[in-house]
């Protein structure tokens, strides 16, 4: 019965192993191979186990090479952060345990080192331990976010988890091979769960570490891409006020032609020329270049996407906005919006500028098939990983408060369209 406990144990272990790296990582293998694989490594625990008749010092090392096995061997996770985990989870596992015995030894006036000859307190002590071992794996998966940048942190902060499994071991030690009083029991299955508790906060502060660093990364890239923006669209402009100059000379001397021309074949194809070079003019005067290279590369990017897209800024030409703050806005809430566009049926984005009282409103209306997902008047991110995107909503909210204005937002569930209602305060005397 003894032999029987012991492998249902280990079994209940990989399960709980199992269910916690499935659920912070992709899987490499089918859920059967791994179910066999997981069964061959963990019962081969239970065997040593048996056979070294539970030595502590082996079934913490053990447990800690099957679990980085287990992970490296049938998950997508790097072979730092399985050691990482492994370690963590052992760590985890070997105090509730111990709080689980002592207190099943306390509460039933046994004396712990005849726990192990006892098949009903040991099925008991494994289910407490396991189940409390359960939910702590759940909830710490949840704290879990992917890694974007090589996060190092001080070697104590690594050297912490192994301290505390010696820790631990040398308390078992103590309460197996000495007899001790309820008292000492009690104190040292709160320094158990004391080490537990620190373990977990720091398995929380690693993965609150992780998210922050993916935030700047990410933050870092956005800065980047936005000055790669910034030059992108001057070097647009440039090009564009290039074009707009050679398309007009070209009319002129085309149309120069056509008056000393009297071939009316002649004149047939000059008027078709003439009217072709008229889309090089300019797709947009609005008489803010930079909003009208904006324009135009919007215009250019939903032809190719079969996207309708139109525009009408001649109201207000926002040239007191900075261009960097105006790539900002117009780039994030375009990209959004065509995205969100490129997703629906009917396929339209439209872009309106207009004065309202002391303010100069930037309009952007986007089919949408499914309404937006909402966290009170806010707008949530429907993609994977939530603390990393959603950042183009916050760089606009960030630059519209800067010129002391707001945004607002409204979805249609007729029309199937979404609104987006950028005010800034104008600053046009």
């Amino acid at each position: 019965m003894y032999n029987f406990a012991i492998c249902f144990t280990y079994f209940i272990e990989m399960l709980i192993s199992y269910s916690f790296f499935s659920l912070i990582g992709e899987k490499k293998l089918k859920v059967p191979i791994c179910f066999f694989v997981g069964t061959v490594l963990f019962l081969s625990g239970a065997l040593f186990d048996i056979i070294l008749s539970n030595t502590l010092w082996f079934n913490a090392l053990y447990f800690t090479i099957i679990n980085i096995a287990f992970s490296i061997l049938c998950f997508s996770i790097k072979v730092t952060r399985c050691i990482f985990y492994s370690i963590l989870l052992n760590i985890i596992q070997t105090a509730l345990e111990f709080v689980a015995i002592n207190l099943i030894s306390i509460v039933t006036n046994t004396d712990i080192t005849a726990y192990n000859k006892s098949f009903p307190l040991l099925m008991l002590g494994a289910i407490i331990s396991k189940t409390l071992y359960l939910f702590t794996c759940i909830i710490l998966a949840r704290f879990i976010k992917k890694e974007k940048t090589n996060i190092k942190f001080p070697i104590v902060l690594y050297m912490y988890p192994v301290l505390a499994i010696i820790t631990l071991l040398i308390i078992l030690y103590m309460c197996t091979q000495f007899e001790l009083s309820n008292i000492y029991q009690l104190i040292l299955s709160g320094v158990a769960f004391a080490i537990f508790i620190s373990i977990v906060l720091l398995f929380i502060f690693y993965q609150k570490s992780i998210e922050k660093e993916n935030i700047i990364f990410v933050l870092k890239n956005q800065i980047e891409k936005q000055d790669m923006d910034i030059n992108y669209y001057n070097i647009l402009e440039k090009q564009n006020e290039d074009l707009r100059i050679y398309a007009h000379d070209t009319k002129n001397h085309l149309n120069a032609i056509h008056n000393l021309n009297t071939n009316p074949e002649i004149d047939e194809y000059l008027n078709k020329m003439i009217s072709n070079l008229k889309c090089y003019s300019s797709v947009c005067h609005s008489g803010n270049h930079m909003l009208d290279v904006i324009i135009s590369k919007y215009v250019t990017e939903c032809k190719m996407k079969n996207i309708n897209f139109s525009f009408d800024v001649y109201i207000t030409n926002l040239k007191y906005v900075k261009n960097n703050d105006l790539v900002t806005i117009l780039s994030n809430a375009l990209d959004n919006a065509i995205e969100s566009a490129e997703q629906s049926s009917i396929k339209t984005v439209s872009i309106a500028t207009d004065h309202i009282n002391t303010y100069d409103v930037i309009t952007i209306v986007n089919s949408c098939d499914n309404p937006p997902e909402t966290k009170g008047n806010d707008l949530v991110t429907t993609k994977k990983d939530s603390s990393i995107h959603g950042l183009g909503i916050k760089s606009i909210q960030k630059v519209f408060k800067q010129y002391n204005g707001d945004c607002q937002w409204e979805y249609d569930k007729n029309s199937r369209e979404f609104t987006l209602m950028i005010s800034l305060l104008s600053q046009i005397k």
